[in-house]
Formats: structure tokens, sequence, C-alpha cells
């Protein structure tokens, strides 16, 4: 076939922008090389402002954000007898001129405008848009419809649908930028082109697969064909269809069986075939237009329902009858000016996620609705979505015109994602109820406290349903699916477990009294990579933890305060030097994540007892140059707590827990009367170790477990090497209240194969861990047998060793616990057999 008369799509390019409050500014050129423009990096790129990420420069960038901004673009009319200009993303309040005659206006950054052109174009064209200051726009419409509450951001931002992430998080800086920030596009034809083409697959509970599509065409021809195929995961053609399209409408084509599926599965269960689906529309051998989909097969759902032995219901994931414990992380957006962002930037950073043990990402509610490509890479490599709706942290108002916009919003944003696979759940907001039930102090709430809550609980639901498939819907995150029961409840529903660092402030070693159904939201702050902070702090002297500049780099409210109760809880700190500080916070927030995931991967248990389905960290990257919960930064350079997470994640996996036990004495009065610090009353110690085998396949092999004393290095007992086996999918407990005679010793547990292949190892060590006094005669050898392989050895029980290397390295392990006669080797990338003295090392000392 021909593609004769095919329909143009011509993104529009060499935009021009200045201030419109400046009659006599003069229009400077973007140089930007992407298809989106935001003022800032306009600004930034011709030398009109400092770089908002570099010091304290945000301060100085304010008053961009209180200005209106233009921006303009000169375009050919094209030909075709249809033209029309689509909109991809305005950022957010905009008027749109087209050769000085008004022709649109925009109150929302999530939707796609349109807008008919035909009869408006001249040979060269001149497109201007007026982009109104949010900050102006939204506190005018506070003052119109009322003040609501927030958390994070100022009160004004939940009147617009705009990213509520740039008027400032406790994790992000206060940028309001603007301007087109997704692809502004002339679109012409002259006999017919396709809107939409959505293939919904229906895959039952025999995993048996049936096919239906829509085509949503335009037409101005009688005489059009549209063809549908259909290819394999390999390439090969197995079903076309044919259809006369002379009108414009949506085809359906119904229940297509699909002999034999290739199912799609998330990473760890199976491979992640994707079928090609090709929709033309043509006149005998000419093709006018044509759309085509990779789309993974599969049948998802959220199963919640009694766990044996327990109050409550369970809440985990099931993809193709197949159980699946979450392990991921929180995603926010990645830069605060996302037009900065290439497609290399998301492969890279959901690279990370995938090499880190990870099958499932939640896209987070105060952000946007994520570019195509993240979503892309989740199919490609089997990782989950839970994909919030734009809502985060306030009550969100109802009025008939927010609600119509939003409305429009999502309608747009469940066309563009429905194909992709990996996306398994929609939730209505971010923490929505939670902030109502405490500025209300109640559990239930009417339309006049909670004016979205017919958004949440009546349209969006009817939304998802009507116009996606196989995917599910709850009102919010966190919350339970009872009435009357508050998100807090660990029971039923999923949880945000903020009890560590906000909240009562426990200790992250209680982390198993803290497990929920499914706890979406937990962390721990640290520092990031001191490169990092070389980058974006410019003066030397600023360079340690307690100075402006470097609080200026971290947003969360009363930070000092809760890093220092974490660190100065278990660890001794000898030094505050920046490299010092950096090292000891990234090691706790890596030993506190560790807990989590551990404890947390035991109840996974087994059938019917379903205790927690899943665990995202909060988070897994940052928009800028920051100290935050990221346990990636901004320039991708993971912290310590990536690779402790990665161990906690693999597929087979062992976990230990000590058990304190105080030991009463004849007589001794009640616990509750005793003071705790002076209750010196004995203490017995013991040991639980179980091991989780996150494969369809029962695992045989052999456990070896060591105990040492950390402040001499005697080996102090060896445990019979035992026989075990892991069922599938599950977890199984493999020795129980083993009693250890003092508080001082370390156990290291070890999972070997049938061929003596090391599986799985672990340590728990005794905490606090300042209270160890470590040997001045400790000895960590590092070598590098091989390109590529770092070695590391020991005399001595060595906690947290890290390694940094001079250069452009990546380490696939870093962080790890060294036991005598256990080598652990360490894959690293570009590294030569003779980099070992670019080789540094941090240990608990």
């Amino acid at each position: 076939m021909t593609t004769a008369s095919q329909t143009s799509y011509k993104t529009l390019l060499k935009w021009s922008y200045r201030q419109s409050s400046k009659d006599s500014a003069k229009w400077k050129p973007c140089l930007t090389k992407t298809s989106g423009n935001q003022i800032h990096t306009d600004l930034l790129n011709n030398g009109e402002i400092p770089d908002p990420f570099i010091d304290t420069n945000e301060r100085e960038v304010q008053w961009v954000g209180e200005e209106d901004w233009e921006y303009k673009t000169d375009f050919n009319g094209g030909i075709g007898k249809k033209r029309e200009l689509v909109f991809e993303g305005l950022d957010t309040f905009a008027t749109i001129y087209l050769n000085d005659k008004q022709i649109l206006t925009t109150a929302n950054m999530f939707r796609t405008y349109k807008f008919d052109v035909t009869d408006c174009l001249q040979q060269l064209n001149e497109l201007r848009i007026v982009f109104k200051s949010a900050l102006k726009q939204s506190r005018a419409l506070e003052e119109k419809h009322g003040k609501l509450t927030c958390f994070n951001g100022e009160t004004s931002r939940v009147h617009a649908r705009k990213a509520q992430y740039h008027y400032g998080w406790d994790w992000g800086p206060l940028l309001l930028t603007c301007g087109p920030w997704k692809p502004v596009k002339l679109v012409t034809y002259s006999v017919a082109k396709i809107n939409d083409f959505y293939v919904k697959p229906s895959v039952d509970e025999n995993l048996q697969a049936d096919l239906s599509f829509e085509v949503e065409v335009e037409s101005i021809s009688e005489d059009c064909q549209l063809l549908v195929e259909i290819f394999s995961p390999t390439g090969k053609l197995i079903k076309t269809i044919k259809e006369s399209a002379s009108k414009s409408k949506t085809y359906s084509f119904n229940l297509i069986k699909l002999e034999d599926p290739e199912l799609w599965y998330p990473k760890g269960y199976g491979g992640q075939p994707l079928y090609k689906f090709v929709a033309k529309l043509h006149q005998s051998d000419q093709i006018f237009d044509s759309v085509e989909s990779e789309v993974g097969i599969r049948r998802a759902r959220l199963v919640q329902e009694p766990v044996k032995g327990q109050d409550g219901s369970s809440f985990y994931f099931e993809v193709n009858n197949i159980p699946i414990f979450c392990n991921g992380s929180n995603w926010i957006p990645s830069h605060s000016f996302s037009c900065s962002l290439t497609e290399d930037d998301y492969i890279d950073l959901i690279r990370l996620a995938d090499e880190g043990n990870q099958n499932m990402i939640r896209v987070w509610g105060g952000g946007f609705y994520e570019n195509d490509i993240l979503y892309k890479q989740c199919d490609r490599l089997g990782i989950l979505v839970w994909q919030d709706f734009m809502f985060g942290c306030a009550i969100y108002p109802g009025y008939k015109e927010f609600i119509d916009n939003v409305t429009h919003e999502v309608t747009d944003q469940l066309k563009r994602l429905r194909n992709y696979c990996s996306i398994v759940f929609y939730v209505g907001n971010n923490e929505d109820y939670q902030v109502a039930e405490d500025l209300y102090k109640k559990k239930t709430f009417t339309n006049e406290e909670l004016p979205a809550k017919t958004l949440y609980e009546h349209i969006l639901p009817d939304m998802v349903s009507k116009l996606t498939s196989g995917v599910g819907y709850q009102f919010g995150s966190p919350i339970s699916p009872n009435k009357g029961v508050p998100t807090t409840d660990t029971t039923e529903g999923d949880i945000h477990q903020w009890n560590v660092w906000h909240g009562t402030q426990e200790k992250y070693q209680d982390w198993g009294k803290l497990v929920g159904r499914f706890v979406s939201e937990f962390g721990m702050l640290a520092f990031p990579d001191i490169k990092t902070l070389k980058e974006c702090i410019t003066e030397e002297k600023q360079l340690y933890p307690q100075l402006e500049t470097m609080d200026h780099h971290n947003k969360s409210i009363g930070f000092e305060r809760r890093l220092a109760l974490y660190v100065m809880e278990n660890f001794l700190v000898s030094s505050m030097a920046l490299p010092d500080w950096i090292y000891i916070t990234q090691l706790m927030q890596s030993d506190c994540l560790a807990y989590a995931y551990r404890n947390w991967k035991r109840e996974w248990g087994s059938t019917n007892v379903r205790k927690c389905g899943g665990a995202l960290v909060w988070q897994i990257n940052d928009c800028w140059p920051v100290t935050s919960w990221a346990i990636i930064d901004f320039y991708h350079r993971p912290k310590l707590a990536y690779y402790a997470i990665k161990r906690e994640c693999q597929p087979l996996v062992l976990g230990i827990y000590r058990t304190e036990t105080r030991q009463r004495q004849p007589g001794e009065p009640d616990l509750e009367k005793q003071a705790p610090l002076h209750d010196y009353a004995p203490r017995e110690y013991t040991i639980d170790i179980w091991g989780v085998n996150s494969t369809l396949q029962e695992f045989s092999g052999t456990l070896e477990v060591e105990i040492y004393h950390c402040e001499t290095g005697e080996l102090v007992l060896k445990l019979p090497k035992s026989k075990i086996t892991l069922k599938p999918n599950q977890t199984t407990e493999l020795v129980t209240k083993t009693k250890i005679d003092s508080n001082k010793l370390v156990v290291h547990a070890k999972l070997v194969d049938s061929a003596g292949k090391l599986v799985s190892n672990t340590s728990d060590w005794p905490q606090p861990l300042k209270h160890i006094s470590w040997p001045k005669h400790t000895k960590v050898d590092v070598s590098i047998p091989e390109n590529g392989t770092i070695k590391l050895s020991t005399n001595h029980p060595v906690k947290g060793v890290a390694l940094n290397i001079e250069g452009d390295y990546f380490l696939h392990d870093n962080s790890v616990d060294l036991l005598p006669n256990s080598d652990h080797y360490i894959k690293v990338d570009n590294l030569k057999v003779d980099d070992v003295a670019k080789i540094s090392l941090n240990y608990l000392k």
C-alpha cells in the first residue's frame, strides 16, 4: 500500500517567549531541543535566571510564577480538507490566539485540547499562547469558591488542575512554572483519520482470552475501509478484520477468540509477551492513517477476602490467577520541569527499579499522569503500575466547573493509558480521606465536608468501569473497603505507615508490629551522594550538614530533629563531617527499610493467610537535588537503601528476627510498675528464621547458620546444617525460638542450593548498633579478581561495608555485611582489574 493523502501530524517547533507584563519585552527564542516548553527552563537557557536547583537560587526565581508569559511560533498552514490544532498539554491557564484572533481558553494541565482551524489558516500563521500566573489564578478561584484545607503547598492549589507539587512539597521546591509543556500539533487530512484505538482483552478464570476493539474514526469520505491486523508476540500475522468506515463514529469489534493466548505476567512469574495491533484506514492501496499498539493479555484483580485466623480482609493483587507480593516504590515526578526529562531518563530509572527486584510502582497523585515511555517500559519489563488520579493531600472542591473540568481530564487520560497492561489499579486520590479524618476527627464525611466525595466514590469509578477494562479502582489511598473504618486500620485496605519518622516515631526495629494488609507508603530520610550535593551547592563552606544552603535542600519540616532521633538512637556518631554524615544517614535508612521489607514479606504467608500483600517504599526518586526519602537521588545515584531493598526483594530470601524477653524474678512486682531505665532484670534472646519463596517452583536446599560474637569475632555457635524446602509463593518458617546466649551476637544465615551455590544470605545484629564496641584489629580486604568484579573478605564481623569508587562506575550491590569465611562478590560496570586503588571503604568502626 502507498501513503498518498496520508494524515499528517506536524509538531510545531521554534517557539519564542516573552513576559506579558512588559510591553517592551522582546521575544526570545526557546533553546530547548524537546517538543515541550516550560518558562523556567527557557529563562534559564537564555541566562535570564539563575539555576533554581543550585544553592538557594529557588528563592530568587519566585517572581517567575507570579508573572504572565507568552509563547508564539509561526507555521505553514499545510494541506488537507480538514485541519486542526491539537494541544497535548498546556500548563495551565492559557488563552490561545491564531493570527491574533482568540480561539480557545484552557484551565487544565492534564487535558488535551483540540480546535478545528480549517477555515482559519493562512499560508503562514502565527500561534500565540498567553499563560496567566497559576498562582494568581488559583488564588482568584479560591476567593470565588472558598478556602479549603491541604497539607503541603498553599491552599489555593486545590482549585487549579495543575501538578500540585509545583506549589512546593516536603521533598520539592516551590517552582510554579507554565508553558506548552507537551507538543502542539497541526493535524491535517483529506479523507479520514483515527482518533483512538482501544484494545480490550478479556481473560476469564480459565485464562481463555477474547478480544474486543474500538476504533474511533473521523471520516469525510464515503469510500474508506478500516483494517485491523493482529500480530503475535513473535510477529506472525494471526488475524485480519475489515470494515467499511465511511462515517465518523466509533467502530466496535466484539469477542474475537484468541487461540492459545500468550499471557503477560509480572516479572518473576512469567514472560512479558506483547501482541501488536494495527489499525489502518485505506482506499484500495492508499493508506490514509494508521495506529499501532503493543498490548499484553492478562487477567488482574485485587483480592480482598477473609484472612484465616485474623480480623479484616486481605489486600493483594492476583495476575493470571497467581497471587503476587508487590515489592515496589512510590514514583514522584523526576524533575520540577518535566520538559527537561528525556526518554533515556525514564528508561534508566525504570531499569534501576527492575534491577532492584521491584515489581510495582505507584504513580503518586500529586504530580502528573506520566509520560507514555514509563508505561511502555513497565509493560516490557513486567512492572505493575498503581495509578493515582491527580489529587493529593487536600480537601478538593466539588463545584460544577471543577468537576466538569476533571471529567474531561479523566476521559483524556484513561483513553491514553488504557492499552497499557501494566496498569492494574486506579486510585481516586492520595491521602485526601486522611486529611478529612484529621480535620473533622471522624471517619465518615458528608458532601459538604468532603466536596469531592461524589467525584471519588461515583464519577471516577463509573468512568474507570466504562472507559477501561481489567483494572481495579478504590476511592483513595489509604482507605478501608468498609465505611467508618479509619484509614490507619491495619486489618483491611491499604495503609500509609508513617509511625516511623512521622506520627508516634516508633523504633524501626518494630516495623513488624506496624504491618498492614498492604503498605502503600512508608519511608526514611537520608542524605544523597556527596557528588550530588557538590553539584547543587557551590560554596565549599556550605557543604556541612547544619548550614543554611544544605538545609535549603531539605524541605521536610523538623527533619533535623527526626533524622537525629533515628541516627542517635541507633548509631555512634563520631564525626559530623559531610561524608561521614552521608554515610551514617544512608546506612540508617538502609537498615530501617530492610527491617520493613524483611518483616512484612514474612507476613505474605500462604493461601488464605495473606496478612500482607505488598510494600511500596516512599519514594524511589527525586525531582531536584535534595535530602529526602528517595532511595535513588536526583542524578540517579542509588543510596545504600536501594541495595538493601534489592537484596530483601530477591525471589528467594531469608529473614531473621530477634526477640528479647525479660526474665521475671520470683516475688518481683508487675512489669508495668518498673521504670525501664531501672529495669536490670536479665534478658533472654531467641531467634526466628524464615524463608520467602516468591517463585512458582518449590526450592530445596540447605540452611546454614553461624553465630559470631560482634566484639571478639569468635564463632560462638554453628547450628547443624539442615535440609529445607521452601514451598512456592509463600513463607516457610525454618527456625523458631532458638536461644542465643547474649545480645552481643550476630546471627548469619545462608541458603545454599543442591549444587552448593549461595542463593541468599542475611545477618541479624544486636540493637542498637551504637552499643557494639568494634575491635580495632578488624581488617577488610578488597581485591578485583577479574574485570567487573570486586571481592570483599574480612577476619571479623563487619557491618555496613560501603564502597566508593572514583570515576564512572555502577555498583550492582553495596553496603553489605561481612562475616569471616564468607567472601562477598560485587559486580561493577566498567571496572578493570587495575582499578583497585580507586576504591575506598566505609563501615562501622
